[in-house]
């Protein structure tokens, strides 16, 4: 009976000693040369997770595998790009044990941070200049409000400098003065994603059209946007649709702005790998005035070159067509007909660098260079 019991024991024994690593215990250290912890240190570089102590592991120092996964919980609540995305999603397979007997704590995490007025703002400096004539310099900067009002009704507010121009006082011009840029509640009915209030405007292909602030109410259901309402005195209503189409995208514009009625669509595809072309028309009806372009873009390195042809009359002075350029390109009456070269890349961690060329067929070459960057 005693060797019995010592058989049993001992079986009992060995098969709890090959069964224990199997079931992952939290407390137990991950490997010093375990693949997380560059993936963690990836993160941690990026500001995403604040590592182990200084932000970084070092030699041989490990960390135990609810730790490893306190951290990924952390990143999970962030606003990720598509590389940290695929990290973090490997990191949350690898750690799907220890992340589930953290559930209740995740879960509270999220309701926490989802309570949370969130912060951010951007910032930017513009330059622009017509060859052998006028330059342009001035400076933005924006800080939003965030917040969560209840499960249906949520808040934005943002206040912004305006743009201040580089070569004026700004004593009793009245820039550098802080208004209200945007407030405004976003609410669901019907189905509908509703905002109510002072809001960003966009409409055309990069906001060719339309990009600046408006009073109204805009509704947004399965790709189409709509917006009515009121910009300095004049009615304003936009209406956009956008789709995919067997890897085509599609959109379709109308602006109308007091007498202007503008329409358009745009288009953009992949023509090779990491090279995407696109194209675009807009027709204002009541001038009869057209503009359309046509060009590619090479993804990764962020050139790209258009050809363009815009007729005077066919966009409204409060699109990027005039913004670009600021006061350079005076009103809506001005006419463009040439080649456009950008160059668009991320100088920094969320800092943007944004150049863009104009070659006009007759007249002054135009040049305009922004650098932005969010917080």
């Amino acid at each position: 009976m005693n060797k019995r019991l010592l058989k049993v024991a001992v079986t009992t024994a060995l098969t709890v000693a090959f069964a224990v690593p199997a079931f992952a215990n939290p407390f137990t250290d991950v490997p010093a040369k375990h693949w997380a912890y560059d993936a963690v240190n990836k993160l941690a570089q990026a500001g995403v997770v604040s590592g182990y102590g200084d932000g970084t592991f070092k030699g041989d120092k490990t960390v135990s595998r609810y730790e490893m996964a306190s951290m990924i919980a952390t990143a999970m609540q962030k606003n990720l790009n598509n590389d940290q995305k695929q990290i973090v999603d490997k990191l949350s397979k690898e750690f799907a044990t220890e992340l589930t007997g953290m559930g209740i704590k995740v879960d509270a995490l999220d309701k926490k941070v989802g309570n949370m007025v969130k912060i951010s703002g951007d910032a930017r400096v513009r330059y622009g200049e017509i060859e052998d004539g006028a330059s342009s310099t001035d400076f933005r900067a924006r800080v939003s409000f965030d917040g969560k009002i209840n499960d249906d009704l949520k808040f934005n507010a943002r206040l912004t400098s305006g743009n201040i121009d580089a070569s004026a006082k700004t004593s009793g011009s009245g820039q550098g003065d802080i208004i209200l840029d945007t407030a405004n509640v976003t609410f669901n009915a019907l189905g509908l994603t509703n905002t109510i209030g002072r809001q960003d405007v966009k409409a055309g292909n990069n906001a060719f059209l339309f990009d600046t602030q408006a009073n109204g109410l805009a509704t947004s259901v399965n790709g189409l946007k709509l917006f009515a309402g009121k910009y300095d005195n004049a009615d304003l209503f936009t209406a956009q649709y956008a789709t995919k189409l067997n890897g085509v995208k599609l959109a379709a514009d109308y602006v109308k702005l007091d007498d202007q009625k503008i329409y358009g669509a745009n288009t953009a595809f992949a023509l090779a790998k990491g090279v995407t072309a696109n194209a675009e028309y807009y027709k204002n009806q009541d001038s009869d005035a057209k503009a359309y372009g046509y060009g590619v873009k090479f993804d990764k390195i962020g050139l790209g070159a258009t050809y363009r042809n815009i007729e005077a009359g066919s966009f409204t002075k409060k699109g990027t067509m005039t913004a670009d350029l600021n006061t350079l390109l005076a009103d809506e009456t001005a006419s463009f007909k040439g080649m456009e070269y950008t160059y668009d890349r991320e100088i920094a961690k969320n800092t943007m660098l944004n150049v863009k060329y104009q070659a006009p067929t007759d007249g002054d070459a135009r040049t305009a260079a922004t650098v932005s960057v969010k917080f």
